[in-house]
């Protein structure tokens, strides 16, 4: 379980909520810290927030912080988060990127 606070509007704090919002079925809750943790998104938590959007099953979240890397890309790719992503998350996101028009020419 997470908790703790980011320096991002408290999105580790929300995330731990979130994780027991989805554990628990409490659809409101879940809701609710989706919303916070979109106020608090930055070019250096985007990829960790993705990637907890995915692991607690939160497909607004997710799409929304995917929409924001890809139209933060340069400065998101060059986070420590980033360098440090799962490998199948790497895969996925750049897929679906290449799939959004991220690469284009």
């Amino acid at each position: 379980m997470l908790f703790g606070v980011y320096d991002s509007g408290g999105g580790l704090l929300y995330e731990g909520l979130l994780d027991l919002a989805t554990y628990y079925r409490e659809s409101r809750l879940k809701r609710l810290c989706q919303e916070t943790i979109k106020r608090g998104i930055t070019e250096e938590n985007a990829i960790t927030l993705l990637s907890a959007a995915v692991k607690y099953e939160a497909r607004d979240l997710e799409e929304f912080c995917f929409k924001f890397c890809v139209n933060h890309l340069t400065s998101v790719t060059q986070t420590q988060a980033f360098a440090d992503m799962d490998h199948d998350l790497l895969k996925n996101f750049i897929s679906k990127a290449s799939r959004y028009g991220a690469f284009k020419n």
